[in-house]
């Protein structure tokens, strides 16, 4: 009798199934048709997970595996129809990355002989983040950056990190880089992937496109996506990481985080190719350091505080706003802000922005704005091909717009329009001027920016970080005061409402 191994959208290894051989273990893959519809995903999204799953259960058949691989209403029906036709003697599957799907799995354990196994694809298993999260009253990131770079020896010298420092911040906020890049290795869709883009074009109720789609759906195409990475923006990815340029979608980024978020590629492999790479191409040590952070301190971090924080992080809301997302989040050319409107058509295009549109354009408006942070959230795991419940919770309501109370970051990452045109090309070429405060033409960030603060005066002014920020905001004269809040008042009673037609329901599997 075999036993069966759940596999899912996430866990796309064979690495990860080394120990469980193919004479002994059945694969069973789901499509959930429940789960495809629980929010307006992008369409670029859908035939990313689709197609590689469907890659996968080839390369399972290739290396022996017996598959199951099914089309139904949604995962607890499949996992029930499965047992029902096979009776295997173990249901085994990875602890889930995602709070919805092990609910799922718990409630089916009552019934059927269900075991979860430790989850393999990242550094940290959760139960070892929350013993360390348990023993520490700061959780910030760069305190368990610190303590993993010491357990994983990773950047490590002597017991000291390379260079004489933890990280190099301070040399990578440079604005954008006045050079091109190559275009990475987009793929040409095979039968399958045209298969899948021919059926999820056909849908109503997602959003974008995706006849153009191009993205790497297997291991080998992902690895080589990476090695382009490597050998043509790792060396300036330090620098300019947090530089935002007009049409760039990448600019010195990799996104490798889709790949890595299915399981084609291991962050433990991504790590230590990127340190070989950076003898190989002189990688500076900004640069390295600064993208091993991203995946051995921010990403394992993230992972673990959710874990740590569910479900009720699904809730926080500090600053109690309500407002809908605006249309302009589905319809960026109807959007007068030329950052704003350029961010949003980079999702609506690639299913993709950098981390900086991410934080400091698309939620630092949504939260100037008064949206909910929960809708903005579903509109992050709607649009973006790297985002899942795990990695865009804990970001978009703990890093993005401080719906956590502080949490995760020491401060709201809120700014005037002052520090988009630093980063980035954009306020050349806007309709608003970023050099005015105040008045038909003035930057809607510069007023939005100390209405917010202004109105969150009793939550935010004794936060040690935001002292010389109200000390600005007090300087300021009651006729100014008053401008800003009849500026800001009108724009946003202007402000095209979106519609919350759509209550993701978050279990749904």
């Amino acid at each position: 009798m075999k036993n069966t191994f759940l596999i899912t959208m996430c866990d796309l290894s064979l690495e990860a199934l080394k120990a469980y051989p193919p004479n002994e273990t059945r694969i069973l893959m789901i499509e959930s048709q429940r789960k495809w519809q629980a929010l307006p995903f992008h369409r670029k999204k859908m035939v990313l997970g689709i197609s590689a799953m469907r890659h996968f259960a080839l390369e399972l058949q290739r290396a022996g595996y017996e598959v199951d691989y099914r089309h139904e209403p949604d995962f607890a029906s499949g996992i029930e129809a499965h047992h029902h036709q096979y009776q295997p003697g173990q249901i085994l599957a990875f602890q889930p990355r995602e709070w919805g799907m092990l609910q799922i799995l718990q409630r089916l354990s009552e019934n059927l002989p269900l075991t979860q196994i430790p989850n393999p694809f990242y550094f940290l298993p959760r139960e070892e983040f929350i013993r360390w999260a348990d023993s520490q009253q700061n959780l910030r990131m760069e305190n368990f950056y610190r303590w993993m770079r010491r357990r994983e020896n990773i950047l490590i010298q002597n017991g000291k990190p390379a260079g004489g420092q933890w990280n190099f911040d301070k040399q990578n906020r440079r604005p954008p880089p006045n050079r091109a890049y190559p275009d990475p290795p987009l793929v040409e869709p095979d039968a399958i992937t045209r298969k899948v883009i021919q059926i999820v074009q056909a849908q109503e109720g997602f959003w974008g496109s995706a006849d153009d789609f191009r993205l790497p759906v297997t291991r080998a195409e992902a690895w080589t996506w990476m090695e382009h990475f490597f050998r043509w923006r790792f060396a300036d990815f330090g620098p300019y990481e947090d530089a935002m340029r007009r049409g760039d979608w990448l600019v010195t980024h990799s996104m490798l985080s889709a790949f890595l978020n299915l399981g084609l590629l291991h962050p433990r492999e991504v790590v230590e190719r990127a340190i070989q790479s950076a003898e190989e191409y002189a990688v500076p040590l900004n640069s390295l350091e600064g993208f091993v952070r991203q995946v051995l301190g921010w990403r394992e971090y993230i992972h673990g505080m959710y874990w740590y924080k569910m479900p009720e992080y699904r809730t926080v809301n500090y600053f109690e706003l309500e407002r809908n997302l605006p249309d302009w989040y589905w319809q960026p050319d109807k959007c007068e802000l030329a950052c704003l409107r350029d961010s949003i058509e980079m999702v609506k295009q690639h299913g993709f922005a950098h981390h900086i549109h991410r934080l400091m354009v698309l939620s630092n408006f949504a939260t100037l704005a008064g949206v909910n942070p929960l809708r903005l959230s579903e509109w992050f795991w709607a649009g973006f091909v790297d985002a899942y419940e795990w990695v865009e919770l804990p970001n978009v309501l703990g890093m993005a717009t401080y719906a956590d109370g502080g949490l995760l970051a020491s401060k709201p990452y809120i700014s005037s329009g002052s520090y988009i045109h630093k980063m980035s090309d954009y306020c050349s070429d806007c309709r608003f001027d970023v050099h005015q405060k105040l008045g038909e033409n003035a930057c809607p960030f510069n007023y939005l920016y100390w209405y917010f603060l202004d109105r969150q005066r009793e939550k935010l002014s004794q936060n040690p970080r935001m002292t010389v920020i109200y000390r600005l905001l007090e300087r300021k004269s009651a006729e100014e005061k008053a401008a800003i809040r009849r500026e800001s008042e009108h724009f946003l009673a202007r402000l095209p409402q979106g519609n919350s037609d759509y209550h993701f329901q978050y279990d749904a599997g």
